[in-house]
């Protein structure tokens, strides 16, 4: 995620939310959305799948990695026959320009939304999102939704830090541990540390964290984009150890055989997670209701697990024995989307001035 498009991005939430006042919100989709509230369990189900099919189709704009997309839809797809699920995935900052600029266009093709981290809160601004109470949702906790029912989390990833075993015996403990001088030119960071640099913006403040960046830099930290390369790179000895990495990821490369361990950094580890909304206007209102239901629910969220992702239901465990956060007591740091929209800024400045201009 570049500055500048960030910043275009932030300026057309400005634009657009002068056009599109919260009332927006008042659709036919909303209304919808709200009488299945006041139905029974059975009827409404009976009433989503039959309005769900009628309507045949439902569009996802999505940052969620290609692979694991196409998964859902055919679970989604096999369990629904007869609702195609469209998927139009980009990074971030494309998946949110696109939705508003078609909205400041009048034309509303997105149904459901997965913005990413960074920019869920600036979207729910706008007032382009729906509000639906999914039941599926209830047995989510507190830090995985907010309680209107305009986002909830269906996945997310842990920031570790990760060590070569071959290279070295005892690995970091904590971010602190980066500072001493035995790392010096031997530890990486992705240029692209928005869950460790936005956490550490949440816990320490600005001042500590700047410095903590300062100090890295002048530790010779290398910089490089692109989480899964920094993880194959630390597999095959180019350093010894890394600042942030993909729990997920570490463990599935450890499978492999990869000489690899993560650490979850003492006393949290960050958290950053994908969120689903429904678009206010959503041309297909009952299957997007309904592939929301699908991925909050246990279905959903296994194939998700499967795919190498930790779910957000409580009830879905990870295949690795590594990212069994409850059973090691993991301390975590979730971000929510108030936290990316407060943090945001600060971090985009923090990582021009450290991380992008040392990026190799």
């Amino acid at each position: 995620m570049g500055t500048k498009p960030f910043r275009v991005f932030l300026a057309g939430v400005v634009i657009l939310f002068s056009v599109f006042p919260a009332r927006l919100l008042s659709s036919e989709s909303q209304e919808k959305w709200d009488r299945l509230r006041l139905l029974s369990h059975e009827e409404r189900q009976k009433q989503l799948l039959m309005k769900a099919r009628e309507e045949g189709s439902v569009v996802v704009y999505s940052t969620i990695e290609t692979s694991v997309m196409q998964r859902l839809k055919l679970g989604f797809e096999q369990q629904y026959p007869g609702i195609k699920m469209t998927v139009w995935r980009r990074p971030g900052d494309e998946t949110a320009n696109r939705f508003m600029t078609e909205a400041r266009a009048g034309r509303f093709a997105a149904d459901v939304i997965s913005p990413g981290m960074t920019h869920g809160y600036a979207l729910l601004r706008t007032g382009l999102i729906g509000r639906y109470g999914s039941p599926e949702r209830t047995v989510y906790p507190d830090a995985h939704k907010d309680k209107e029912g305009y986002w909830t989390t269906i996945s997310f990833k842990v920031a570790v830090l990760g060590f070569n075993t071959r290279l070295v015996s005892q690995g970091p403990r904590k971010y602190e541990d980066f500072l001493d001088r035995r790392w010096r030119g031997n530890f990486a960071i992705d240029m692209d540390s928005g869950r460790t640099v936005m956490a550490m913006l949440k816990m320490w403040g600005e001042e500590k964290t700047e410095q903590f960046l300062q100090t890295l830099i002048k530790n010779e930290v290398v910089v490089r984009k692109g989480h899964t390369l920094i993880t194959q790179l630390l597999c095959a000895g180019e350093f010894q150890a890394a600042v942030e990495l993909y729990a997920s990821r570490v463990a599935e490369m450890k499978r492999k055989g990869c000489p690899i361990e993560l650490v979850y950094p003492s006393p949290w580890a960050p958290t950053g997670s994908s969120f689903i909304m429904l678009a206010g206007r959503a041309p297909h209102p009952y299957a997007a209701a309904l592939l929301t239901d699908y991925l909050l629910s246990k279905s959903g969220q296994k194939i998700l697990v499967d795919m190498g992702e930790f779910a957000g239901h409580p009830g879905i465990k990870s295949q690795y024995a590594d990212l069994d956060l409850e059973g090691k007591r993991v301390g975590v740091l979730t971000l929510s989307p108030e936290d990316t929209d407060a943090l945001g800024k600060k971090y985009l400045q923090l990582r021009e001035r450290y991380l992008m201009g040392f990026a190799r």
